[in-house]
């Protein structure tokens, strides 16, 4: 039940960022109604400008790239595990996989 729920709220957040939600936006009860074609395009002071555009791409690369490396840093970390648990195993498998990928590299 608990995955159910956990499962619901990453669905939903996600939702709500790709649909780009705007809390300054005021609901559609309160617009005036629009009834010149020209009223259809936003105005000036409703469109952001670019510096708040890249502001804003700045802040979601950076966050990314915060993401990835928090992501490293825990694939580090559980290296670091499995080799004070298992050293010998775990030297093996990175043998292993260094061969492999001479051999890919020797056939390509």
């Amino acid at each position: 039940m608990r995955k159910f729920f956990l499962v619901t709220a990453i669905l939903l957040s996600a939702t709500a960022a790709h649909a780009g939600f705007d809390s300054t936006v005021a609901d559609a009860g309160a617009r005036a109604p629009q009834s010149a074609p020209e009223a259809s395009q936003p105005s000036a002071a409703q469109r952001p400008d670019a510096s708040a555009q890249a502001a804003q791409r700045e802040a979601m690369i950076q966050q990314k790239m915060a993401m990835k490396k928090q992501i490293m840093m825990q694939r580090q970390m559980a290296m670091q595990r499995e080799m004070m648990q298992h050293p010998i195993r775990t030297r093996v498998h990175f043998a292993i996989l260094k061969i492999k990928r001479d051999i890919r590299t020797a056939l390509r």
